[in-house]
């Protein structure tokens, strides 16, 4: 009887399956015309669409994107009018958070864009990274669509995540007009990022002249320092742009510039290889053997940047490498006692070389990768260090090993990255924590008292890469160190 009950239903559901299985493939086939009927302007479809089930005028596509905004992309003047009257959200935002508006922007789509400003679209909602429609048509040149903006009332001195306004981006991208507009319609010129730069630094870093110009006519200040104490004659040095070095210059920019990791401009100028800025500043009475945070001096810079011609000039003025310790580089040179050393003297495990040139935001991890030190590695590891952290260009130290060739490196990180890991450790009473790692495996709670002996205590699963655990044991442990091991 069992048997014929389960095969009463399994024909049943099959049956069913193949039923709701065609049903939903006209479903999508259906949903699918809706958005392509809207990019197209297909007016009569999508009346058909719609009449049929009025709920899809707003069906997200898998990107979460409505007709509306398919419309507004192909700039589909009648199909946006069509769309909007028959109750399409004008302000819908897709899985990255851009509304329709933002893709007409972002597609120079300006008659797209007009109508739904006429239809009362919000012209400042921040879409992905906080990047408003006037971020858009700075950063891709689009002066018309600017200006419009504007005019709807866009707030030039919107952020985005990083602190960027519109002003810093025309700056960065050297957009001159688009610059100059903003400026002229409320645009701060001293607005900072999150690292304190202003449009004049992020100008200056990447020598773009002609907004530099710009921004110092209108008075800003050639001599702002950023939360390192970066000038924008300091990152124009860095950057090796002569012509901008030399408009700041002759704008008054501080020479005697000091960053907060205590590098010169004598350090900047080594780590670029300008050498005529190296002798001016060498016969101003610049200390040419000057060392930073991380004992580096100039001549360091000039080697590690390979400039052959630098590296002669200042030795033949008499400068020498840093003798100054850190946890980095003897990282990097695998100098175990000394690593060991520092380590007792609480050096910091997570800090970064902020005073390196040019910037890279590396870890006493990344360096040990670098090295390809395996000890290193594995002492900074235990000792709780980030193995997935990031550099400014999004390289973890294993991809700083894979960089430099340092296989033995690569695999032992390439382990531990697998690895699960302990975080968001609470103790209410009980000892409770999350686990982070690779979605759908399993992996075992181990606990010791001297890290010596380990007992398995529990199993988590992660699901989504993530699990929840919680010691309902009721001993009183002085001391209780965890771990999580992945489950083979």
């Amino acid at each position: 009887m069992t048997f014929n009950v389960r095969g009463y239903f399994h024909n049943f559901i099959f049956l069913t399956s193949v039923l709701l299985t065609v049903s939903s493939l006209y479903a999508q086939e259906d949903t699918n015309d809706i958005w392509e009927a809207a990019a197209t302007g297909d007016i009569t479809r999508l009346d058909e669409i719609v009449k049929n089930d009025p709920n899809k005028i707003n069906a997200p596509d898998t990107s979460g994107s409505t007709p509306l905004h398919h419309a507004a992309w192909t700039g589909q003047i009648e199909t946006i009018n069509w769309l909007i009257s028959n109750n399409a959200d004008i302000d819908s935002q897709n899985n990255l958070q851009w509304t329709p508006l933002h893709w007409a922007t972002r597609n120079g789509q300006t008659q797209s864009v007009k109508l739904l400003l006429e239809y009362n679209a919000k012209v400042d909602i921040q879409g992905n990274l906080n990047q408003t429609t006037l971020h858009l048509a700075a950063k891709h040149n689009l002066e018309k669509l600017v200006t419009i903006l504007l005019t709807a009332k866009a707030n030039p001195n919107k952020p985005d995540i990083f602190g960027q306004t519109p002003v810093h981006i025309a700056a960065l991208e050297n957009y001159t007009p688009i610059l100059i507009n903003l400026l002229e319609n409320g645009g701060k010129i001293e607005a900072e990022t999150i690292w304190g730069a202003t449009p004049l630094s992020a100008a200056a870093a990447r020598g773009r002249t002609s907004a530099v110009t710009a921004l110092l006519i209108r008075n800003a200040n050639v001599n702002h320092r950023t939360n390192l104490g970066w000038t924008p004659l300091f990152s124009s040095v860095v950057g090796k742009h002569d012509s901008t070095t030399a408009l700041l210059r002759k704008n008054g920019a501080d020479i005697n510039v000091v960053t907060e990791p205590g590098n010169t401009l004598l350090h900047a100028a080594a780590s670029s290889g300008m050498n005529d800025i190296i002798t001016e500043l060498l016969e101003l009475s610049f200390d040419i053997n000057s060392e930073d945070a991380g004992g580096r001096t100039p001549l360091d810079y000039a080697k590690d940047n390979l400039w052959d011609k630098t590296v002669i000039l200042i030795k033949s003025k008499g400068g020498m490498t840093g003798s100054k310790l850190t946890l980095h580089h003897a990282a990097f040179s695998g100098k175990l006692e000394m690593f060991e050393n520092l380590i007792n003297d609480k050096a910091d495990i997570s800090q970064r070389d902020d005073w390196h040139l040019p910037p890279r935001n590396w870890t006493p991890l990344h360096y040990a990768a670098a090295g390809g030190n395996l000890d290193a590695i594995t002492r900074l590891i235990d000792l709780g260090s980030d193995i997935r952290t990031i550099d400014y260009l999004g390289r973890t130290p294993r991809i700083i090993a894979i960089e430099n060739r340092q296989t033995k490196a690569v695999e032992l990180l390439k382990k531990w990255e697998y690895s699960p890991k302990i975080t968001k450790i609470s103790h209410a009473g009980q000892m409770h924590f999350e686990v982070v790692g690779i979605a759908g495996t399993e992996c075992e709670i181990e606990a010791s008292t001297d890290l010596k002996n380990w007992t398995i205590i529990s199993t988590v699963k992660l699901e989504n890469g993530i699990g929840k655990f919680f010691d309902s044991r009721k001993a009183l442990i002085p001391k209780c160190f965890y771990r999580a091991k992945n489950i083979d």
